[in-house]
């Protein structure tokens, strides 16, 4: 199995098993292990310099979220892209950042809007060019900034246990969905403006309509088309 050549990562004094879940976690996330590839633990242990214990701690937690498939006596392995889980992994961020939305949009200081605007206004720009990797890359920025800016310590701690789960399919799915542009192009503009009034409810429902959630009068936008295998 190769491994990233880079650099070996820092272990910092937190403990063992989180460090290595984070430096297999963004391996994964970066592409350095693909999609199929095995994971071995004598690699593993020679590229993050610990024991065999933690390393599989950070196994077993990294197959909770989804990045890992584990069958005991025969693999470990980074998973696969599923394109049939892709659309239920959008409409659930829908469901768990919009609620995100709507409790952080009220609070917002003066000084974190434009920040976050910022980001939509990569996000549109990205749509505009048709770039899916680019808006892809914009709205997990979106994501992590109005996590971090949740004042609801519960929700925050839920979405980002759950944001790197389902958006890891999304991203390997990319190059073969073709998101409806014109969809997100009306959902960020409507975002965007409900930022800039701090407006929550408008906010979130455009948020919701953005991951494909059915909602009562929403335009009933035409479906992501994929490439044909």
């Amino acid at each position: 199995m190769p491994v990233p050549t880079s650099s070996k990562p820092e272990l910092k004094r937190r403990l063992l098993k989180d460090e290595a879940y984070d430096a297999i976690r963004d391996a994964i996330m970066d592409g350095s292990f693909q999609p199929g590839e095995h994971l071995e633990d004598v690699a593993l242990q020679e590229w993050l310099g610990i024991s065999r214990t933690p390393i599989r701690d950070a196994l077993m937690n990294l197959q909770r979220d989804g990045l890992v498939e584990i069958v005991p006596q025969a693999h470990t392995k980074v998973v696969d892209a599923h394109p049939e889980v892709v659309e239920a992994n959008i409409q659930t961020l829908g469901v768990v950042l919009g609620g995100v939305v709507r409790v952080t949009v009220p609070t917002l200081d003066p000084a974190a809007i434009p920040r976050l605007l910022s980001v939509v206004a990569d996000a549109r720009d990205a749509v505009t060019a048709r770039n899916a990797r680019a808006h892809m890359d914009a709205a997990l920025r979106i994501y992590s900034t109005m996590i971090g800016l949740c004042p609801n310590t519960v929700l925050k701690g839920v979405a980002v246990e759950t944001v790197a789960r389902l958006t890891f399919q999304v991203q390997l799915t990319i190059d073969s969905r073709e998101p409806n542009w014109d969809l997100l192009a009306d959902c960020w503009q409507r975002f965007d403006a409900a930022i800039t009034a701090q407006d929550p409810i408008t906010a979130e429902l455009a948020f919701e309509e953005l991951h494909r959630l059915p909602l009562p009068y929403a335009t009933q936008w035409a479906p992501a088309t994929w490439a044909k295998k």
